[in-house]
């Protein structure tokens, strides 16, 4: 995210060690699962894709933290620090909080139980202690069991991953007074048309999935709510595109970079 406008040493190196940050952390996550995968699919001892649900327990922590991280970027736009447009920037991280908060954190094998949020949850009106998500029924996770979301959940992190690699590498070069090369300008500004796709698809999945487990681990309200989310998703994911698509058309002729 370069500064929004001629800015103090102070915030330019803080933008810079920001960038440079989120770039080690999404590269690691990325990397740690790409390494993970290709050593199960190699591993002939078992089918490779039974042992995705291994892939999301050693990777999610640091994901976690890897992306809650990034609402700071909410704020970095709402005081002016860069020229990210706050709705857009809002609703890019928004979306991909509802899917690692409100999704993979609450409904994974071994969740703990956060059914308080909204009150009881329908059927459990007399339960005297909270459960969480229970034995083998997590959506994401659950070794020897591989489900549609341990798919959605690699589609999720080589799609966020790598344009995060890109993007905060492509920020952390200007910022850094480093000139950044034309191959990496070109992926920054193309990779998002197969990327972006594959990343929304995969969260729809979660969503998709979680219906059931809102309603039973939290509250028939979350379930409507992720419900909600869900048919916004189609008119917000043309916001986000047509947005990305306008950057690349500035850049492609000549103009000033905007994020």
């Amino acid at each position: 995210m370069p500064p929004k406008k001629p800015v103090s040493g102070l915030t330019r190196t803080y933008l810079f060690l920001y960038n440079l940050l989120s770039l080690s952390l999404w590269a690691t996550c990325t990397l740690r699962a790409a390494v993970l995968l290709s050593q199960q699919l190699s591993d002939e001892s078992i089918n490779g894709f039974d042992a995705l649900p291994s892939i999301f327990t050693q990777v999610f922590p640091l994901l976690l933290i890897t992306q809650s991280l990034a609402g700071l970027e909410i704020l970095h736009s709402l005081v002016g620090l860069v020229r990210a447009p706050l709705l857009t920037t809002t609703m890019q991280v928004t979306s991909r909080f509802v899917v690692v908060w409100g999704v993979m954190f609450l409904f994974r094998e071994g969740a703990v139980d956060l059914s308080g949020l909204l009150g009881p949850a329908v059927g459990a009106k007399h339960q005297q202690q909270p459960v969480g998500v229970a034995e083998g029924d997590g959506l994401v996770g659950l070794v020897g069991e591989t489900q549609y979301c341990d798919f959605a959940f690699l589609g999720c992190m080589f799609a966020w991953g790598v344009t995060e690699c890109i993007r905060y590498g492509f920020f952390a070069m200007q910022l850094g007074g480093v000139s950044v090369p034309t191959w990496w300008q070109w992926l920054r500004y193309n990779t998002f048309f197969v990327l972006y796709p594959i990343g929304i698809a995969s969260e729809c999945v979660f969503m998709y999935f979680s219906l059931g487990h809102a309603e039973k681990y939290v509250h028939v309200y979350y379930k409507w709510v992720m419900m909600g989310i869900m048919a916004i998703y189609v008119p917000g994911s043309y916001i986000l595109y047509t947005h990305m698509m306008s950057q690349r058309r500035r850049v492609m002729r000549g103009k000033s970079r905007v994020d």
